[in-house]
């Protein structure tokens, strides 16, 4: 049509382009509540769409990829955090097996963040809530111990308060 419109294919390929890139955020917005086992597989998901699909441009890609691994390390974060803050309570509550499982499993999810690019701060962060869970817990001892022998002393009869 004398070079003022596009042809039937480029308006085609236009509409594949779009309709391929709108596949792609729909998947990068269900990713931003994912657990960390769904977040992964979506992650998969959209890199064979991403690499298999000729249409999509290499930038859209390159940002797409960017986008995916920021949000598979927030899902690792955000479950490092809260096995984290479930170990702090079952610290204070003396059940030091139930404390030790949640903090191996925070450290699965610690070390995969820390590999996706997590920030330094949370990591220091997350290492000194560690320690501190490390640090709490299992020194309640019930009776009497050295530090706090038990009274065997007589009642001071003429003392006022029984």
């Amino acid at each position: 049509m004398f070079g003022f419109g596009k042809s039937e294919a480029d308006l085609q390929k236009e509409a594949l382009i779009a309709q391929s890139k709108k596949m792609v955020t729909d998947l990068l917005h269900k990713m931003n509540d994912a657990s960390p086992d769904d977040a992964e597989r979506l992650a998969e998901m959209i890199k064979s769409r991403c690499k298999d699909d000729k249409y999509l441009p290499f930038d859209f890609n390159q940002k797409a990829f960017k986008a995916v691994r920021r949000l598979q390390c927030n899902a690792n974060m955000r479950a490092a955090d809260k096995l984290l803050h479930d170990a702090a309570k079952l610290a204070a509550e003396e059940k030091m097996k139930e404390r030790g499982t949640k903090l191996a499993d925070a450290r699965k999810f610690f070390s995969k963040a820390s590999s996706l690019g997590a920030d330094a701060d949370w990591r220091k962060a997350y290492q000194r809530l560690q320690e501190t869970i490390l640090l709490t817990g299992g020194v309640q001892h019930k009776g009497p111990t050295r530090a706090k022998p038990a009274n065997f002393a007589p009642a001071n009869p003429n003392h006022a308060k029984a």
